[in-house]
């Protein structure tokens, strides 16, 4: 192979280049090897043990080993999340090489970036010389053929004229630049050309022309010396750019898929190739590309192959065969038990048992499970009993009401859920009697009254008695008196009437008490002021407000002190809870809202930061005035902010002039700095540059008191663990 490409440890430094603040990720790769310029490959110094053994035969073979390999020192904090395995989601996803994360069995792993040339080979290898693959800082690479006497010499760089080393087409090679010496400048020896053949000469023919059998530095033609011998067999020969992952191999042939040897440099575009093991089924395709999932080809590790990654079709997205029954929890299934068994926690259809599936669990408790024909008027009700007289459930056709606990003599259900009715005898609610008969002249009358007001007649005491059209809505009682507001009955002209004259209760004046009718409901309203503003400490429901922020406090209690208060983000009736909050009322008489939220799940992503202050209803704080700037140094045990709500105007915006605070998601202001020249590092230059529009200014060291030390390197977060929280919406 050929190449030149920076290397590892250079690549390295230039990726920090620019960049003073601590980094927050490492490549993979660097965990397990670095390569020096000059080709040098030396052993990682964070792993306790390490051993790569690459295969370089020109197929796809290769195979590595890493015994626990453990990262020492002080590391970063990154974004990277930990997630449990779950129990009845989607599968997780099995390690492989390239998906960035250092597994068992890999020395190196840089995800996307793993490949040909670079530092991590597609097998997760470390590129070293002799593996037959152009890596950063060599010069070429031609595996086991690496020799001094060869194209490629054994320390990975080109043989050519001068270098000391005697090389395909050379007569000799004496590393110095004298010309009248025992080997010339064009590495012939004294007298080649004469077509005599000293004894220092493979060959001498005399003529110049290095495309016969003898070159014009009299050695015999041979594959690498640069020159095309149709006598010697050869298809090509690019000297030291032959190599068998090259158009020309090391033997002189054009490269052509399936020949053994892997086409990638140059106009190559092979994967794979695995020669006569190239095909369907097999791990390199006949057009020399890996076979993968989702290309339509049953691999060596797949079971399926459907052309898609899309699991819930019958084959997974890692190409592994879907069925209920397999003891696999596929897309789709809560559980997989492979059994038939539909009372044990997972059914036969793969789904957890739930009253209403059909299926009989006497294990839940279910004594039926008519499925989507369970009803609690049926014979199975909605929670998998079967329907009876005493369950508070109305079976229809079969009971007239059933009140449960309630049924029984007296009352409005009968213990055999019938209803209780005037005349059959048994006293029922709101019956004076019940002698089951339909005699008036007796004590009872035919409406389960007892004879006396009501029967038609009116006697001393009563006001009024117009016996059937008695009524407690009409003119006459069914108590016999003239109807009036208090009463106790609702009539006409009346909403209400709860016969007693209190404001505080469900009935005022006889008119149904409602919210803004100037009365506190007790038990119902908070308050009640007769208005329609909902802005004012009593709702338009007649609740009590809790303010939405500090600055709403100050407004309906200007002389409030500075303190802790709960505080309502999203207003009464939110899904939000109340939370307790720090309110600095005097600082710039504004009445600044901040809270401090403690989680070690905050780590270097900053939308997660957003999102806990999101949470509760707040945003990230800005510090408005350097007032507000020392109110919140102070309140925080006398440290800045980790972060501020505050983004650069455009991508790589310089000088904090040039940045711009978002409040209740509009520009703001705010203050950070005194300095005329807008830097807000407190020791070198910030914001320098590195930043785009989504991401905020975070502070990188403890400096400069309530001001801090500030930089802008894109989603970091220096102090991770807290974040302070706030509603922006004072201006002072």
């Amino acid at each position: 192979m050929r190449g030149t490409r920076l290397g590892f440890g250079l690549w390295m430094t230039l990726v920090a280049c620019g960049s003073d603040e601590p980094s927050a990720e490492a490549g993979a790769t660097a965990a397990a090897s670095t390569t020096s310029v000059d080709g040098t490959t030396t052993a990682p110094t964070t792993s306790a043990s390490s051993t790569t053994d690459v295969t370089p035969t020109g197929g796809l073979t290769g195979s590595m080993t890493s015994d626990d390999t453990t990262t020492t020192g002080p590391q970063p904090t990154t974004d990277d999340s930990t997630t449990d395995e779950p129990t009845t989601g989607e599968p997780v996803p099995e390690p492989a090489c390239g998906d960035g994360v250092l597994d068992d069995g890999e020395a190196c792993d840089d995800g996307p970036a793993n490949g040909p040339g670079q530092p991590c080979s597609s097998v997760c290898a470390v590129n070293v010389c002799g593996d037959d693959d152009v890596g950063p800082g060599e010069q070429c690479d031609d595996g086991a053929q690496n020799a001094d006497q060869n194209s490629c010499k054994a320390d990975c760089t080109d043989n050519v004229c001068g270098d000391g080393a005697v090389g395909p087409g050379e007569g000799c090679d004496d590393g110095n630049t004298v010309e009248d010496d025992d080997c010339t400048n064009a590495c012939a020896v004294p007298g080649c050309g004469d077509g005599v053949v000293a004894p220092n000469e493979a060959c001498d023919d005399g003529n110049e022309d290095n495309d016969d059998a003898c070159t014009n530095t009299c050695t015999n033609a041979t594959c690498n010396d640069g020159f095309v011998q149709a006598s010697n067999g050869e298809d090509c020969d690019d000297g030291v750019g032959n190599s068998d992952n090259a158009a020309c191999t090391t033997t002189c042939e054009t490269a052509s898929c399936g020949d053994g040897h892997i086409f990638n440099t140059g106009g190559g575009a092979e994967v794979c190739d695995d020669g006569l093991a190239n095909g369907p089924g097999n791990a390199c395709n006949a057009d020399c590309q890996l076979n993968v999932c989702g290309d339509g080809d049953v691999g060596p590790t797949e079971q399926c192959d459907d052309q898609n990654q899309q699991g819930g079709d019958g084959c997974s997205a890692t190409c592994k065969l879907e069925a209920c029954g397999n003891a696999i929890v596929d897309p789709g299934e809560a559980c997989d038990d492979a059994n038939a068994d539909d009372d044990d926690g997972c059914t036969s259809a793969c789904k957890v048992p739930v009253c209403g599936d059909g299926l009989l669990q006497p294990s839940l408790g279910e004594t039926c499970d008519a499925g989507n024909q369970n009803s609690n008027s049926g014979d199975c009700t909605l929670a998998c009993k079967s329907a009876s007289c005493g369950d508070g459930l109305l079976h229809a056709n079969l009971e007239q009401c059933d009140d449960g606990a309630n049924n029984g003599a007296g009352k409005a259900c009968k213990a055999n859920c019938t209803a209780n009715f005037c005349g059959d005898g048994d006293k029922g609610p709101g019956e004076a009697c019940d002698d089951g008969n339909q005699s008036n002249d007796d004590a009872c009358t035919n409406v389960c009254k007892l004879a006396s007001c009501g029967d038609g007649f009116k006697q001393p005491g009563e006001q009024c008695d117009l016996g059937v059209a008695n009524s407690n809505t009409g003119a006459c009682t069914l108590a016999c008196n003239l109807p009036v507001c208090g009463d106790g009955f609702t009539q006409p002209l009346e909403q209400c009437d709860d016969g007693n004259q209190s404001n505080t209760d469900a009935c005022v004046a006889c008119k149904t008490a409602k919210c803004g009718d100037g009365f506190v409901r007790q038990g119902v309203e908070q308050c009640d002021d007769g208005n329609a503003v909902n802005l004012d400490q009593c709702s338009n429901t007649c609740t009590l407000n809790t303010a939405r922020s500090c600055n709403e406090l100050k407004q309906w209690t200007p002389n409030l002190p500075d303190g802790n208060y709960m505080i309502d983000p999203d207003g009464n009736g939110g899904p939000l809870p109340p939370l307790a909050v720090r309110c600095e009322m005097d600082t710039d008489s504004c009445g600044y809202t901040m809270v401090r939220f403690n989680d070690a799940a905050l780590t270097t992503n900053q939308d997660t930061y957003a999102a806990k202050c999101a949470a509760a209803g707040l945003e990230i704080i800005v510090a408005r005035t350097e007032n507000h700037a020392k109110a919140i140094y102070a309140w925080n045990n006398n440290e800045a902010p980790n972060l501020y709500n505050v983004f650069p105007k455009y991508n790589g915006a310089q000088t904090i002039f040039n940045w711009e605070a978002r409040c209740k998601g509009v520009p703001c202001s705010f203050w950070m700095t005194n300095d005329a020249g807008g830097n807000v590092a407190c020791g070198g230059q910030e914001p320098n540059g590195d930043n785009n529009t989504a991401n905020r200014i975070y502070r990188w060291n403890t400096g400069c008191t309530h001001q801090g030390g500030w930089n802008d390197a894109n989603n970091t977060v220096f102090y991770p663990g807290f974040v302070i929280c706030a509603v922006n919406d004072c201006a002072p």
